[in-house]
């Protein structure tokens, strides 16, 4: 796989962190935020994949419908939502 170096800025503290992890880890700083990207791409797309989950959609659309017709009291729902479960 080729590779292309990039330069970025980052504050002194940040590096100093980056490099004391880096160290830890027993990688180079590279090696390091290659890695850390990489869990932050696949970490973000795990997060999209969910809110694209036909079930998800599905709970969204009866938690909007459940709100419009019943708008609240303005009482802790996850109390009730509790006790609802305790009670079944």
């Amino acid at each position: 796989m080729a590779t292309t170096r990039v330069m970025i800025s980052l504050p002194q503290e940040f590096l100093a962190e980056i490099d004391r992890v880096a160290e830890e880890e027993r990688c180079s700083r590279s090696e390091f935020l290659r890695e850390a990207a990489r869990f932050y791409i696949q970490a973000r797309q795990t997060q999209q994949r969910r809110i694209d989950d036909p079930c998800v959609q599905r709970a969204v659309e009866v938690m909007d419908r459940i709100a419009h017709r019943s708008p609240g009291t303005g009482e802790d729902s996850t109390e009730f939502i509790c006790r609802w479960r305790l009670s079944r």
